[in-house]
């Protein structure tokens, strides 16, 4: 006769797997956390020109050199941008790996901003016929109350406007943002990258000269731009400039896991507590798209929103370091020109003084997002200059390529990696974790398989290996209480028969039952374990899903696309460890369902995986011969389809990457769970007559009735981890037991 669990082990096996595929579920649909010190934002005012400047505080004044001879002593009138030329307008960098650029940047009028950087050797698709962009200039078009077409549009890094104070005059906003033929910017002929705008007063005097310089280098993905306001007149003045910073990227194909944009700020500690000012830290302030987009108002609008400075960075004296956006793969940010040679380089983006929202708003559904950097006041004597210089790095979000240059690895630029889900099970992916997963990852790739399905298959393997004593411990413990509960429902029910409408009464018999019986509530113990691995299976779950490495990369040496041509509907099978498996692929989307999304192809991982929890449910949870109610039959019937239904279905659209993982996962717990059960059978663990004869004996010799051990005359071992914690639990129990009844006695 087989032995069987009891029926609490048949429901709470099922229900501990039920919670945690949920958790996962949730966490990967509700998206990322929302840390404290950031209000929750009211965006910022939409962008058709740039936005007003918040008040200005004091001015504070920065060194300024005289480069040329002033101009006009007296200022007439209304500033003025004077007109632009469109012509000599050039690119930097190429797409072609010969070059040696990682990038390609193209520029816009708008602002002399960056019209699109499009990254060299990263495309779209595995058909590498167009590659991926990561920056560009955004348009949109809508209508206002009267019925007029309106276009605006938003570009990275571009300019939006100057305020200028003459002393003893009053500020004036220059806008310096349009694009077009109405723009203000003018190429430096033969100098690719350089751009210089001035500003006029009514008189057509010169009053201030804006210029800009572009640099980038072969094998980088780092943008530098040197940046001056030049003061062309006799006049001293506090000149402050608006500026864009990254905008929005390109949401992530397929939507799986929901959007993955944020927001990252890197910063400084406080002088006590860094007084070198060397470590730049980007735990705090990782917000997700829709926390900085925020909520329109009654308006239908967006409400003005700094982002920095926010009340925790004031409280704690932090100082601006970088500010970025990211999606699942790449990002952007802006960061100080800094010296790497230098042995106390300053990290501080000194002159930006606060990062505010910019919606370009075209209706809902349909908003652009950006930030705004606010410089500080800067006064500027007659003909003086000042700098505001700034990086920009463009490219994948790998830690290995961000540290493999100079400037990005000094600024700390690796914290806009982050695998991690967020949301209520944020907490659980230790960061420590996943960089130990990833480092074991790129090993078993680099240097054993040279493929990344294999690293994964054997990274898990690994981690299962590694955890198997652990969930040895926790399956026997798990049976043997299941195997005593079961012994017992007979004297429980007649428990229940004998004292049937007296719930203390039958509580009190039971406990009685279970101290003769030699039985511990301690044993739900066995449950714990299995908690306490979750972190690492969500960590590795995490590090799978925004491993770039992953991505476009084919699984088993891309044999799918060797064998087959590139025409046939099973070709893109397998092919990207990033994207669901395409087993037969439609090339459209045929339709969008609830739950598993847009349908464009046929996957097979997920259906598999379905098979290989069916099995995995089986040995969890083997048939019993106890009689169960109906309710008990339809809520067993409710978790098995649950688990085995629900779970793939979540994961259809999931990177094939992690359906690999969950099924190789699934199949060694099926292994690995009918191995326990082989060792209990042999060493009689289940078998009740011999655990009753252990525990005589070992009342006998006054050793106690705690955790069974299979070896009878064995000597004490020491007593382990989760040993002692049954222990314990049931020193609890029995205290708890004799202060009730000191209770009772008169």
């Amino acid at each position: 006769m087989p032995k069987e669990p009891s029926r609490a082990l048949r429901v709470t096996v099922p229900l501990l797997v039920l919670l945690v595929g949920v958790a996962v579920a949730y966490m990967v649909w509700r998206g990322t956390i929302r840390k404290p010190g950031i209000t929750p934002p009211t965006p910022v005012a939409t962008t058709q020109s740039p936005a007003a400047p918040p008040e200005t505080p004091a001015a504070t004044p920065t060194a300024a050199t005289p480069t040329t001879p002033p101009g006009p002593s007296t200022l007439a009138g209304a500033f003025r941008a004077a007109p632009g030329s469109a012509e000599g307008w050039a690119d930097l960098g190429s797409l072609d790996p010969a070059s040696g650029y990682r990038m390609r940047v193209a520029f816009t009028r708008t602002g002399a901003g960056l019209g699109e950087v499009a990254l060299t050797g990263h495309y779209t698709t595995i058909l590498n016929d167009a590659n991926v962009v990561v920056q560009r200039e955004t348009m949109a078009s809508w209508m206002d109350g009267e019925g007029n077409t309106i276009t605006r549009g938003m570009a990275p890094l571009a300019v939006l406007a100057v305020e200028i104070t003459p002393v003893g005059g009053s500020a004036q906003m220059v806008n310096l943002g349009t694009g077009g033929a109405a723009s203000a910017w003018s190429p430096v002929p033969g100098r690719p990258g350089e751009f210089h705008a001035t500003i006029q007063d009514e008189q057509g005097a010169p009053v201030l000269r804006v210029e800009r310089a572009w640099t980038l280098a072969p094998g980088v993905h780092s943008l530098n731009l040197s940046q001056r306001l030049v003061n062309l007149t006799g006049v001293a003045m506090t000149v402050r400039l608006f500026q864009m910073g990254p905008i929005d990227l390109q949401a992530d194909v397929g939507g799986y896991g929901g959007d993955k944009r944020r927001l990252r700020f890197g910063y400084l500690l406080s002088p006590k507590v860094d007084p070198a000012r060397s470590v730049v830290v980007s735990d705090e302030f990782l917000m997700d798209r829709a926390g900085a987009l925020g909520k329109r108002n009654d308006h239908g609008g967006y409400d003005e929103q700094t982002f920095w400075p926010n009340d925790t960075s004031r409280a704690e004296n932090f100082e601006l370091a970088w500010v970025g956006m990211t999606n699942r793969y790449y990002g952007a940010a802006v960061y100080p020109r800094v010296d790497a040679s230098s042995s106390r380089p300053d990290k501080r983006l000194t002159w930006v003084q606060g990062v505010s929202r910019i919606v370009l708003d075209a209706g809902a559904g349909n908003e652009h997002l950006g930030v705004r950097l606010e410089s500080t006041p800067v006064s500027l004597a007659p003909g003086a200059t000042a700098s505001m210089d700034a990086s920009l790095y463009v490219g994948p979000l790998a830690r290995k390529d961000i540290k493999a240059e100079p400037s990005t690895r000094l600024m700390g630029l690796a914290g806009l990696v982050v695998y991690n889900f967020g949301g209520p099970c944020g907490f659980c992916t230790f960061s420590s974790v996943t960089s130990l997963l990833l480092w074991l990852l790129h090993l078993l790739h680099d240097s054993v398989f040279l493929d990344w399905s294999l690293a994964i298959i054997f990274l898990v393997v690994i981690v299962r290996t590694c955890l198997h004593p652990v969930t040895r411990w926790s399956q026997i413990r798990m049976a043997v209480f299941g195997k005593q509960m079961s012994s017992l429902a007979p004297k429980q029910k007649e428990i229940q028969d004998k004292f049937r409408g007296d719930a203390k009464k039958i509580q009190e018999e039971t406990q009685k039952l279970w101290r003769e019986e030699g039985i511990s509530p301690a044993g739900f113990l066995g449950c714990l374990p299995a908690f306490l691995q979750t972190p690492v299976w969500i960590a590795l779950y995490a590090t799978l899903y925004f491993a770039v490495e992953l991505r476009h990369e084919g699984a088993f040496y891309g044999l799918f696309q060797a064998i087959q041509p590139s025409a046939s509907p099973f070709w893109r099978f397998l092919g990207d460890l990033s994207e669901s498996d395409r087993f037969i692929y439609f090339g459209k989307v045929l339709v969008t369902l609830p739950l598993l999304g847009p349908i464009d192809s046929i996957n097979l991982l997920p259906l598999l995986l379905g098979v290989v929890f069916f099995i995995q449910q089986k040995y969890l949870t083997p048939p019993t011969s106890a009689t169960l109610t109906p309710e008990q039959e339809m809520q067993q019937k409710m978790m098995k389809w649950m688990t085995v239904v629900m779970f793939p279905l979540f994961m259809y659209n999931a990177p094939s990457g992690l359906s690999l993982y969950f099924v190789t996962n699934s199949t060694l717990a099926i292994f690995e769970s009918k191995w326990i059960r082989a060792h209990m059978d042999k060493h009689g663990m289940l078998d009740m007559d011999k655990m009753k004869a252990l525990r005589n004996a070992k009342r006998a010799a006054g050793v106690g009735t705690g955790m069974w051990d299979r070896k009878d005359k064995a000597p004490p071992k020491p007593e382990g981890f989760f040993a002692r914690l049954q222990r314990l639990a049931e020193e609890k129990q029995k205290q708890s037991q004799r202060d009730a009844r000191s209770k009772r006695r008169p």
